[in-house]
């Protein structure tokens, strides 16, 4: 028995000796994997990984990240990240290499930089902040990129939170920027988010979102002033019983131009009771079919039986979504502009069928009611998405509408297979 406390703090040495080298392989392991992940050819951005020098209580990682502009160049920011081993934790800190910073050590107070500080515990739970200091520049700076600008962006702080069951918060009050491009002038006043999600599924999320702008204005040279004042985006959803239901909020309170006001603009949309398992299929399986379109480019055959089979997962899908009810909404949408306004609401909604009809073919239409109001000016075509726009050309052709007064005027009904516009009335073929 006397030796049992020797053999009791042997093991805590042990351990305490053991646990910084046990939780760096962890560490590495863990950000190898994630760059693996991210290094996928097909990504809009993506991470690539140069190199890892593991210590026993600390390690470097350098790296870089990627990501291709609308021209299709792509763009190369290298970072460095330290990591920190613990006993149950591991402390992170990204930073840009020295050779970047010396480059635009013009813009920040001297001493400072931007860093990224990430501390992991054991459980999971992480605490992250971001910290960018203030910009300041003219167009005498010698950063090539911005050569011919001037502008000031005052300092970020971003905090974000990650608990074990992965659920994340990240919160932010940013004082904004002014930037003056030469051909344009750029203001952003007074941002804040507040941000409290978690997972549901692989393409969904559950929680709420915040992000408020007190002004935004975009100023041409050529051209009146764009003010946009009181921008909000919001986003909720929950589940009950496996069932989702949703509502994004983006508003404008005021947009005014050339002296006028055009008044708050806005797009409500919500979904009622749709199942949250057969919708992250819809959602994955849409994602995977337009990278699938952006990859094939010319084409060949055995790209174009994979484009088919990608569209058939998403029918499939859609059809057991439909299957399963449920309903989506546009509440409003409300855009004015010089030009003209768009306005309108309307639903889908589908009954919920019996079980043993889920995994069924059951058509799209069949089931589905719907009902919808649509007001366009005709300056305002442009603004609708392209298949909205060929819709009305041919029920414009057909003599089906026509514009009054400057304006199209659309009355949607869609029920027991019929569908009615205005006052002419349709037999809708069961598509799938």
């Amino acid at each position: 028995m006397r030796w049992l406390p020797l053999i009791a703090l042997a093991l805590l040495v042990g351990i305490a000796v053991g646990a910084p080298y046990g939780v760096g392989a962890l560490t590495e392991s863990g950000f190898r994997s994630m760059v693996r992940d991210l290094e996928g050819e097909g990504r809009d951005w993506r991470l690539t990984g140069l190199d890892y020098e593991r210590g026993y209580l600390n390690a470097v990682a350098r790296y870089e990240l990627r990501w291709r502009m609308d021209n299709g160049e792509e763009q190369v920011l290298p970072l460095v990240t330290r990591f920190s081993h613990g006993l149950t934790d591991v402390r992170a800190m990204t930073r840009l290499p020295d050779e970047t910073l010396e480059s635009i050590a013009s813009l920040m107070p001297e001493g400072m930089e931007p860093r990224l500080r990430v501390e992991v515990g054991i459980g999971g739970s992480a605490d992250l902040r971001l910290r960018i200091p203030g910009l300041d520049w003219g167009p005498d700076t010698t950063v090539p990129a911005l050569a011919g600008s001037g502008g000031k962006v005052a300092p970020v702080d971003l905090h974000g939170e990650w608990s074990p069951g992965n659920e994340h918060r990240l919160t932010m009050e940013w004082p904004g920027l002014s930037m003056d491009l030469g051909d344009a002038r750029i203001e952003v006043s007074s941002v804040t988010l507040d941000h409290r999600l978690s997972p549901l599924g692989e393409r969904l999320w559950q929680g709420q979102s915040q992000l408020d702008v007190a002004s935004l204005t975009v100023d041409p040279v050529l051209d009146d002033p764009i003010i946009a004042d009181k921008v909000r985006f919001r986003f909720h959803s929950g589940t009950q019983k496996g069932y989702l239901d949703a509502n994004l909020e983006a508003v404008i309170s005021e947009l005014r131009n050339a002296g006028r006001s055009f008044g708050r603009q806005a797009l409500l949309l919500k979904a009622e009771r749709l199942h949250a398992g057969t919708l992250d299929n819809v959602v994955d399986s849409f994602m995977a079919l337009r990278a699938a379109e952006a990859a094939a480019g010319g084409g060949n055959a055995e790209r174009g039986q994979d484009l088919m089979d990608r569209y058939e997962r998403l029918s499939e899908n859609l059809q057991t979504l439909s299957a399963r009810g449920g309903r989506l909404s546009l509440e409003e949408v409300l855009l004015t502009l010089p030009d003209g306004t768009v306005e309108g609401e309307g639903f889908i909604e589908y009954p919920r069928l019996p079980a043993s009809e889920w995994d069924q073919p059951v058509s799209l239409i069949r089931h589905a009611s719907a009902e919808g109001v649509l007001n366009v000016d005709r300056g305002m075509v442009w603004a609708l998405p392209r298949v909205a726009r060929r819709v009305l050309a041919r029920l414009e052709r057909e003599n089906v509408v026509t514009p009054r007064d400057g304006r199209y005027h659309l009355d949607l009904r869609l029920e027991s297979m019929q569908l009615r516009v205005n006052d002419d009335r349709f037999e809708v073929p069961p598509l799938l």
